[in-house]
């Protein structure tokens, strides 16, 4: 809703703040929104030459929150039949020429805005048809009201005469007002005396005024002849709304009984007005039985001076705040609900601030929530209260129909309580935040008296969760599950202090929760599992030094959509994540943020599985290149890479962003606070952000940085158009000068290299015909030096084999000459350079092939040695000899190629055939 007045002076927000919970009981304070729309359109139409300083002290007014009086109705709009034709009214209107700085707006209804004018009368040449009389902050004292000052407007709904001078109310002031509907007198200096109790000022207004804001009339102490006016009130039937200064030992007496209407009575105390109660007596309302909302806010309240029947007779309560009476306390607040035990009307408690900030032991127990069984909260706010512990048994006894619980601000240890979370059984939103906002350091010392109880008191035997449906387990239980409330939809609990290394964790599948805030803690690790959290769709981990993730720990999140890492320390871990598992299973998720993470380099796979990501935020990092893939992510919508170390993007990153645009996907690129490079090479990726517009039209912290040493990259406000027209004309000469240059060498070194090779064109063919012949020779000379005809490669289990049939057959039978692997292999030398060796002194080697020799290094190295071997020799050295026969799936496709290019020979499986393979074996052997 716009207001359309300069002025429209609004009075402090608190002192109608009761009136909010109609629309909004869920608000962590009591504020409220005018509920008369007056539109957006103005018409000015007096007065357009005023002077600048009126205007400044208007805008000022307006910034103080000021305006017009509202109710929980909307304000009565008359008929257009209550006017005159629109065109008429206008013409009218433009007579009206008055000196002061008054305004009229025409929008629905005629406003007249005078406040700020410094005016000490009340203004008689003004449209008789205003709706609304706006005179805050004027110089009006009490003699300026004269009896029926203001019946020349008989159209008034609106009367607006806070923050003026005046002291009393004169009789027969609101004379001729028969429409009058919202009357404020705020911030004046009327007192609540028997002159006003006495008096009939409002009695004109008797069938009209709905609402009364008449507080911060008192400015220091009252004295002790200040009563509740309740005789001058009484007029007034339909009164639905009263804002009041609160009284010390107050009591609403008979006259109040006739304002059957009355549901709203506000009494705050500070700066939206004066309120020093301190008690709450039996009788204090018991003439006010049709209270619906009820604000004691800042009013002193102690809780030693609270009784226990204060609202007993409100059985049409609906919303009660009794926030910030630091002196109240959570016991007085239990005795206090005594009142309101069998209300199902009561919706919403407020009691924010009603501990003492240096409490000890605060603990709700069940004597706090014991009287809410049985009414129908809905909402419990008790933020700041220093609690430390919650009772076994107190969840059980608050009402089935709640549905949020907000303990921000507190001190909440895990404990036995928790096992009572499933009673809860339509929770939907619990806050369990830390401390959001500092506070003020302590200009005193804390009461020494620590009010703790002793721990049996606290103590309720319990034979388990009687609200679950399933053992929650215990200490010692490795099958502990945590409770969770079945409905719960919102959790957070930002900055609680919470501390642990998350590793294993189940949570009670039956929950609904969607939304989890956990930032602000410290979880240095996320390993998992964490099981039962089907259903989470958001969750919030910034802020809380996490280190390590593991390749699983979001494996159990599956419907999981929107994630938020900001603020960690994973630079290190994403590195060395090589195949993107940290995030593979995460297919739903379309928002992702990782800035502020220290990372520095992302590998190709890193995002591959998030084919649902919209937007990627990894801002306020290292990266200094785009290493990463996002072809897989065809509804990316932002990429925020700002405030990083890149200069370009690479061409696949530039391709699939063009592909998006193509596929009509809005898509955009925050570069911001990188250093852009402005050279040759980027040439191609500035004249595509420019084409493609992907930086938008705002180019505010973009940078172009120079290939110049000791140059601060330097801002581009207006684009890189102009950048680009220098480049294009830098460029081209040098790549022509590139090109010939480059074209003269090679030519020069080719000419070069011809005439050389012709002088020695004799010279070259000698050498290479004389090369030719020693090799040869060398390969004919060196197969008569074999110290040994051929060396056993084989796998340790396969030694007795080789020694009882291999060594007998061949050396024993047949004179062939073995080295063994193993044998005489010369100690101190390395195992590699003794294979090396063997290799060498042996005409031949031969592998004995089984499954064991396959998966051995030792024996996969040998064979590498004799293939080197036959292929720097020329000559046939591997012989492979199969154990067993071994599919060609089990072997490796390098041990195939050996085989199919050297000999290879089967051991029989009869006897009757192996003196054959023995005899041909020795003659392969010996062969050359």
């Amino acid at each position: 809703m716009e207001f359309v007045v300069v002025c429209f002076c609004l009075f402090l927000t608190g002192s109608v703040s009761s009136l909010s919970a109609s629309s909004s009981a869920t608000h962590e304070t009591s504020h409220v929104s005018p509920s008369s729309d007056f539109g957006n359109k103005t018409m000015h139409v007096l007065n357009a030459d005023k002077k600048d300083g009126i205007e400044s002290k208007r805008q000022k007014g307006t910034k103080q929150n000021l305006g017009m009086l509202i109710s929980d109705n909307k304000v009565t709009h008359h008929d257009k039949s209550d006017h005159q034709n629109p065109t008429k009214l206008l013409a009218e209107l433009s007579q009206y020429k008055n000196d002061s700085c008054c305004k009229i707006y025409k929008e629905n209804v005629i406003i007249a805005d005078c406040c700020f004018c410094g005016l000490d009368y009340i203004p008689s040449d003004l449209p008789p048809a205003i709706d609304h009389l706006l005179l805050a902050y004027n110089k009006l004292t009490s003699p300026n009201l004269t009896p029926g000052a203001f019946s020349i407007y008989p159209n008034l709904t609106v009367l607006q005469l806070d923050t003026n001078f005046l002291t009393y109310l004169p009789d027969d002031v609101f004379e001729g007002l028969v429409k009058l509907e919202q009357l404020n007198i705020f911030n004046n200096s009327i007192s609540l005396d028997a002159r006003l109790n006495s008096s009939n000022v409002f009695l004109p207004l008797a069938g009209t005024l709905k609402v009364l804001v008449m507080n911060g009339n008192i400015k220091t102490s009252p004295g002790l002849n200040s009563v509740y006016p309740d005789y001058a009130l009484s007029f007034l039937t339909e009164l639905t709304s009263l804002t009041i200064d609160g009284l010390r030992n107050p009591e609403f007496k008979l006259g109040f009984g006739k304002l059957s209407k009355l549901m709203n009575l506000t009494m705050v105390g500070m700066g939206d007005g004066f309120c020093d109660l301190r008690s709450l007596r039996n009788s204090t309302f018991q003439h006010l039985p049709h209270l619906v909302h009820l604000n004691l806010t800042l009013c002193n309240l102690n809780g030693s001076h609270v009784e226990s029947g204060a609202l007993e007779g409100l059985t049409q309560l609906k919303l009660l705040d009794i926030s910030n009476n630091r002196d109240l306390g959570l016991e007085a607040v239990g005795n206090l609900m005594y009142g309101i035990r069998n209300n199902k009307n009561f919706r919403y408690l407020k009691m924010r601030k009603i501990n003492s900030r240096f409490a000890a032991c605060a603990v709700v127990t069940n004597q706090t929530v014991r009287y809410l069984s049985n009414t129908s909260v809905e909402l419990i706010e008790s933020m700041d209260n220093e609690i430390e512990m919650v009772q076994l048994g107190a969840l059980r006894l608050l009402p089935p129909t709640l549905t949020t619980l907000n303990l921000t601000n507190n001190k909440i240890m895990f404990g036995a309580y928790w096992q009572d979370m499933g009673c809860l059984k339509s929770l939907q939103n619990l806050h369990l935040d830390g401390y959001l906002h500092p506070v003020d350091f302590p200009n005193f010392y804390p009461s020494a008296v620590l009010h703790c109880r002793d721990t049996g008191d606290l103590y309720v035997t319990s034979d388990g969760p009687a609200c679950a449906d399933f053992t929650s387990g215990d200490a010692k239980n490795n099958n502990f599950t945590l409770i969770l409330p079945p409905e719960l939809r919102t959790l957070t609990m930002h900055s609680n202090s919470v501390a642990y290394a998350v590793t294993e964790i189940n949570i009670s599948p039956n929950n609904s929760l969607v939304h989890a805030d956990l930032s602000g803690n410290t979880f240095r690790e996320l390993k998992g599992p964490v099981t039962g959290l089907d259903k989470l769709q958001s969750l919030n981990l910034s802020s809380c030094f996490v280190q390590n993730i593991s390749d699983t720990f979001f494996n159990t999140f599956p419907l999981l959509q929107e994630l938020i890492l900001s603020e960690n320390v994973l630079g290190d871990r994403l590195n060395d994540d090589a195949y993107g598992f940290i995030f593979r299973n995460l297919t739903r998720v379309h928002f992702l943020n990782l800035s502020s993470n220290s990372i520095y380099r992302l590998n190709y796979p890193a995002f591959s599985d998030l084919n649902n990501l919209q937007i990627l935020d990894l801002s306020n990092n290292r990266l200094s290149k785009v290493n990463f893939s996002i072809g897989n992510m065809w509804n990316l919508s932002l990429l925020d890479l700002h405030k990083n170390h890149i200069n370009t993007l690479p061409q696949f990153i530039m391709d699939h962003i063009y592909d998006l645009m193509k596929a009509k996907i809005n898509i955009s690129v925050d570069l911001r606070e990188n250093p852009i490079s402005c050279d040759c090479d980027n040439l191609d990726f500035l004249e595509w952000v420019v084409k493609n517009k992907v930086f938008g039209s705002n180019y505010t912290q973009y940078y172009c940085k120079y290939d110049v040493a000791n140059m601060d990259a330097v801002e581009r406000f207006s684009g890189y158009d102009e950048e680009i027209r220098k480049l294009k004309y830098r460029c081209v000469a040098h790549i022509g000068l590139l090109f010939s240059v480059l074209g003269g060498t090679i030519l020069v070194l080719a000419v070069i290299m011809g005439l050389v090779v012709y002088r020695f064109r004799w010279t070259l063919r000698y050498w290479y015909h004389a090369a030719k012949m020693k090799f040869y020779s060398n390969k004919i000379l060196e197969n008569d030096k074999f110290e040994y005809d051929v060396f056993i490669s084989y796998e340790n289990g396969d030694t007795d084999f080789v020694l009882q049939e291999i060594r007998t057959q061949l050396r024993d039978e047949r004179n062939i000459r073995l080295l063994i692997h193993g044998e005489k292999f010369q100690v101190g030398r390395q195992i590699a350079d003794n294979i090396y060796m063997a290799v060498r002194q042996c005409r031949k080697t031969l592998v004995v092939v089984s499954r064991k020799m396959l998966s051995s290094h030792w024996c996969i190295y040998e064979l590498q040695m004799a293939r080197l071997e036959s292929v720097n020799t020329g000559r046939n050295v591997l012989i492979f000899f199969f154990m067993e026969e071994i599919p060609k799936s089990e072997m490796s496709m390098d041990v195939l190629s050996y085989i199919k290019s050297s000999t290879y020979i089967v051991y029989p499986r009869y006897p009757q055939h192996r003196r054959a393979f023995w005899d041909k074996l020795a003659d392969d052997i010996r062969s050359r």
